[in-house]
């Protein structure tokens, strides 16, 4: 038997209503689903114990939504359909009047897949590694609190690129390029680009321009003495608050 993971934006009527019609094709079917809603906190024990087992997940809303399913159903190579609800829909691609045949199509082998580029980052200081999280959008390390430059060396692999002072630093995929860090001035890449941007935010120079590196390096970005609140944020949805001395790792997930 099959079964489909199903997200919905958190809080959304519209999603609600969007998601009944494939309710009731797919109870027609006999095919089982689990319902997530996407907001922060832990996954309810059906949901926890259903996700491995997903052979589809369906994200109901705009972008935001998707990034949330990402990061549950990729560990278990599990192919995301986004239903678009939201505004400018970057990543989720179908309407919500298509969502009944997409899954159709699905069930019935007529389908491809897309593969994106994820990214692990991972939070430390000299003590080891803090935390470790999946995104497929970006990586933000940035000042919070009031807008003042912070100072953050960069460096890929072994290379020291530099140090700047700036209001921060964007790691983007190819996914995440038409995202914060194509507003901060970064190239849009296609999506199967195998390379990451690296996107200073206002950055207090001339020289500063985003970068553009392979994906098989790793990226290193160390917060330099500060008195100010630094955060590392991994998707727009995922933060770490940071201090000075704290190594942030960027490496192809």
């Amino acid at each position: 038997m099959k079964l489909i993971g199903v997200v919905l934006k958190h809080k959304s009527g519209r999603a609600q209503e969007a998601f009944r019609e494939l309710k009731n094709r797919l109870q027609s079917k006999d095919i089982d689903y689990v319902l997530i809603l996407s907001r922060k906190g832990g996954l309810h024990d059906e949901a926890r114990e259903k996700i491995p087992r997903c052979d589809l997940a369906v994200a109901f809303g705009g972008d935001g939504t998707l990034l949330f399913a990402a990061r549950l159903f990729s560990r278990y190579n599990v192919p995301i359909l986004g239903i678009n609800l939201g505004g400018l829909g970057f990543i989720t691609e179908f309407r919500e009047s298509e969502a009944v045949e997409c899954v159709e199509c699905f069930l019935e082998g007529r389908h491809t897949y897309e593969e994106r580029m994820m990214i692990e980052v991972s939070c430390g200081t000299g003590g080891g590694i803090q935390s470790r999280d999946t995104g497929l959008n970006d990586l933000v390390v940035n000042s919070g609190g009031i807008s003042r430059l912070i100072e953050l060396e960069l460096s890929t692999d072994h290379t020291l690129i530099g140090t700047y002072r700036s209001d921060g630093i964007i790691v983007s995929t190819p996914t995440g390029s038409t995202a914060y860090s194509l507003a901060a001035g970064g190239p849009i890449l296609d999506p199967v680009t195998d390379a990451f941007v690296i996107s200073p935010i206002c950055p207090h120079s001339l020289g500063a321009r985003p970068l553009v590196v392979p994906s098989g390096r790793s990226i290193h970005i160390r917060v330099l003495p500060t008195d100010r609140p630094v955060t590392a944020t991994i998707d727009g949805q995922v933060a770490h608050e940071l201090t000075q001395g704290d190594l942030v790792t960027v490496v192809r997930s």
